[in-house]
């Protein structure tokens, strides 16, 4: 599993940059972004496909312009981005959500002629961004895998039945399948997996994973965040997922985890990757699970900056200098990453009191704490909530 261009051919061209471009997923992956693309001299530019994030764009000081695009115009929006801003050379472009991945992945050479790609090989993509192919490409290279089966018919349910340690989870395939699925996981007891009448799996067949569901509360979950050249220098971030909310880190805390960083790199190694990603471990019996893989910038990639790690700016010196300063330095641990908005959705969805308290402690706890929507001091953050607020209110 190798990149079909290895980053190292790309260094004169890389050299050349005077611009990037991020394609809007999680706010604060890509305030991350551009915040250290203008920090390495870069213009920056984010281009939306929900038209109303535009506006939240505007005004950030470490953006220089918000463009709207469809999914179907983005070769076009780029080209615009460049004949506007009169930019001779191509513009690195970021991906933040799996979606961008996996569209711009399918047509690569095509968008290479006016961008260059910082993304990992077309292998990889197809590899880590269906949960059906990326338990067995894991495992195949080293990781411990729970086990698990695409539903694609009723055999498969009963394979279930018959073979699973219950509970299970059930995810959409991929952010494809959301549209068919209307969930984002689902954890099922026994009962609950056989009461599922056979028009429920109709719907679902082709479209979920079923796997195995790891014991543990949210402190068990592990995230792994980083940057790798194609040197396989390696600048690393990870720690303790302390609060989830529907999959998302509301809270988490820096800890440097010496068996995981080692079964990450060498499991990077294994597939070649090159570029920004992240890995999700969930710790159980002394073992760490793979649980997903993210291909691009992961939404709390702030952390990283937290921390003193920064995989954005590795990226930028890596990509613009080829330079590899970064190389051996250590995290911060401690840092607790707060993303205030994440915490009230998990308030809100658990209704319970307990959570509340349980919370305002996680927040409090140690004064070297970083709330995510105060860190960046540009607005976005503001005016996103503003946002909300009127769609909640109806203005």
């Amino acid at each position: 599993m190798e990149d079909v261009r290895p980053v190292s051919d790309f260094a004169d061209e890389y050299k050349k940059c005077e611009s990037v471009i991020v394609l809007d997923g999680a706010f604060g992956s890509v305030l991350s972004v551009c915040k250290n693309a203008q920090l390495n001299g870069l213009q920056t530019f984010v281009v939306c496909i929900d038209k109303e994030c535009c506006g939240i764009y505007e005004g950030s000081q470490y953006i220089t312009a918000v463009y709207y695009s469809t999914i179907d115009c983005l070769f076009e929006t780029f080209c615009e981005i460049r004949s506007t801003h009169l930019l001779k050379e191509k513009p690195l472009l970021y991906f933040t959500a799996d979606i961008y991945c996996m569209v711009i992945n399918k047509n690569r050479e095509y968008y290479s002629q006016v961008v260059v790609l910082c993304l990992p090989s077309s292998d990889i993509i197809e590899a880590f961004c269906y949960k059906d192919h990326s338990g067995c490409i894991a495992e195949k290279y080293g990781l411990t895998v729970p086990r698990n089966i695409s539903i694609n018919d009723i055999h498969d349910v009963e394979t279930v039945l018959n073979t699973f340690i219950f509970p299970v989870i059930l995810k959409p395939l991929s952010v494809e399948n959301h549209k068919s699925v209307l969930f984002k996981y689902k954890i099922l007891e026994r009962g609950e997996f056989v009461a599922m009448k056979s028009e429920a799996w109709n719907s679902l067949a082709g479209n979920v994973l079923c796997q195995e569901y790891i014991p543990g509360d949210d402190s068990s979950y592990w995230f792994y965040t980083f940057f790798r050249n194609d040197k396989g220098d390696v600048i690393e971030c990870m720690g303790e997922k302390t609060m989830q909310s529907n999959g998302i880190m509301a809270i988490g805390t820096t800890k440097f985890n010496k068996e995981l960083s080692k079964i990450s790199r060498e499991f990077l190694g294994k597939i070649g990757y090159i570029g920004i990603g992240g890995i999700e471990y969930k710790k159980f019996n002394n073992k760490y699970y793979f649980i997903e893989m993210s291909t691009r910038t992961e939404g709390f990639l702030p952390i990283s900056d937290m921390a003193g790690v920064s995989c954005a700016d590795a990226s930028f010196q890596w990509y613009v200098e080829h330079n590899d300063s970064y190389k051996g330095k250590l995290q911060q641990d401690d840092v607790r990453y707060i993303s205030i908005l994440s915490v009230i959705a998990e308030i809100l969805r658990r209704k319970k009191l307990k959570i509340i308290f349980h919370s305002i402690n996680l927040m409090l706890y140690r004064m070297n704490s970083s709330i995510v929507e105060l860190y960046f001091k540009d607005g976005t953050f503001a005016r996103h909530i503003r946002q909300i607020i009127k769609i909640k209110i109806g203005i």
